[in-house]
């Protein structure tokens, strides 16, 4: 049981090291708050909402393994290698198609013209939730873009983790 919870830690610790390093992770995360939230006003059933949550999960499980072949890459040399680039633009490339695949899928299950009409409909009959949803989004762009701020010694630079190991 020690060895599973250990194995659940680092796993916690290679998440978060990709939240506080890459702001396309954060942005996949708020998107898919937003995406969760506004799908109650979809007719979902079990399986929408399951393929939901894994085109979700595969988003975020590309831009970790993006983030995990580019943290090697930079471990392994500071100097531009026309090899490392392919590497570094293939990883991007998966990350690319997983997210337009997602994006389909988003655009499948989510144009409905009359759910439109309900969230339209939702926020002119409860006007002041729309101050709620503005914060959100103002609290989302912070999230986005200063993060990392908030754990700045926490999070050294790939290059110093390096050099401190050499």
């Amino acid at each position: 049981m020690k060895k599973q919870l250990k194995s659940f830690t680092v796993s916690a610790e290679g998440i978060l090291y990709t939240f506080l390093n890459e702001g396309h992770m954060r942005f996949h995360l708020v998107a898919a708050v937003y995406v969760l939230v506004f799908a109650n006003f979809y007719d979902m059933t079990k399986t929408k909402w399951a393929l939901l949550v894994t085109v979700i999960c595969l988003v975020m499980a590309a831009e970790a393994f993006n983030t995990a072949i580019e943290t090697l890459c930079d471990y392994c040399t500071k100097e531009y290698h026309p090899m490392i680039k392919s590497v570094k633009d293939a990883a991007s490339g998966a990350v690319l198609l997983v997210s337009i695949g997602a994006a389909a899928a988003g655009i499948i299950l989510f144009w409905d013209i009359e759910a439109f009409k309900r969230i339209i409909f939702y926020f002119a009959d409860n006007p002041l939730l729309i101050i709620p949803l503005a914060l959100s989004v103002v609290v989302s762009l912070l999230f986005i873009c200063f993060f990392p701020r908030l754990f700045k010694n926490k999070n050294l630079d790939i290059a110093q983790k390096r050099d401190k190991i050499s």
